[in-house]
């Protein structure tokens, strides 16, 4: 067990890896200790669809419709939205770290921060998916195709189900595109990194688990979680070039 132990602890990409899963985990856990109300969340999603109505862009509907017409692809939807979201996330950070060392910490310190928005969101702002919205009329494509409940008012199955907005699903996959642009050598993974977080959003919403306002809103998370994970690092460059300024005044 020691000698175990020891090797981890050498290898450091074992361990910040282990922190990035620690922290979704957490996230997960904390989503489940919130008692879902149902009432709230319900009248929640009401008002993101009466925003979405007044903007012009609440396409959930027909872009499901669309999309039933091939249940071959609603299946892989299923599978995708099901499995991916922690996979290919555990995946792109083991990569990450593999390719830029500076690139894991900002982004791993990004997500996580994101992360805990996310929880406080969800704790504030109650939000019902659009698939347990009755008079929507949007299907939830794992319930039909597969009978898997993963929440609605009966049942709760795996995490906390009124925890719609913001969609981490969004904010992650943009997050990991804007990692693989940035960092990645090879052209295949640039272009990976525009095609994977519009495929998520698309999936997001086609089977019913997110608005588009959800996705939107998991960007923005996303992008405040980087702002705040960046504010130590922009200090220390501050201090840095303060630092030499007061030595030569010292010194005068």
């Amino acid at each position: 067990m020691r000698r175990a132990w020891a090797t981890f602890q050498r290898r450091d990409g074992l361990k910040q890896t282990a922190i990035v899963l620690a922290a979704l985990g957490v996230y997960e856990a904390a989503r489940t200790f919130i008692e879902p109300d149902w009432t709230v969340a319900i009248a929640n999603a009401e008002r993101i669809v009466e925003l979405e109505r007044g903007l012009s862009f609440a396409w959930e509907q027909s872009l499901q419709r669309a999309f039933l017409g091939v249940p071959e692809l609603v299946e892989a939807m299923n599978v995708f939205y099901f499995l991916g979201h922690f996979v290919l996330t555990t995946v792109f950070f083991l990569w990450l770290y593999r390719s830029s060392s500076e690139g894991f910490r900002s982004f791993r310190d990004g997500f996580i921060a994101a992360t805990a928005i996310a929880v406080l969101i969800h704790w504030w702002f109650p939000t019902a998916p659009p698939r347990a919205v009755g008079d929507l009329g949007i299907m939830d494509t794992l319930r039909v195709f597969w009978d898997i409940d993963i929440g609605s008012p009966h049942t709760s199955a795996f995490t906390n189900p009124v925890a719609a907005v913001p969609s981490l699903h969004a904010g992650w996959a943009v997050g990991v595109g804007l990692g693989l642009v940035r960092f990645a050598k090879h052209r295949a993974l640039r272009v990976l990194g525009v095609v994977y977080p519009a495929a998520v959003v698309l999936t997001i919403v086609v089977t019913g688990n997110h608005f588009i306002f959800d996705a939107l809103a998991g960007i923005a998370v996303l992008g405040a979680g980087f702002l705040i994970a960046g504010i130590p690092k922009i200090r220390r460059r501050h201090l840095a070039i303060l630092e030499p300024a007061t030595r030569g005044g010292a010194v005068r």
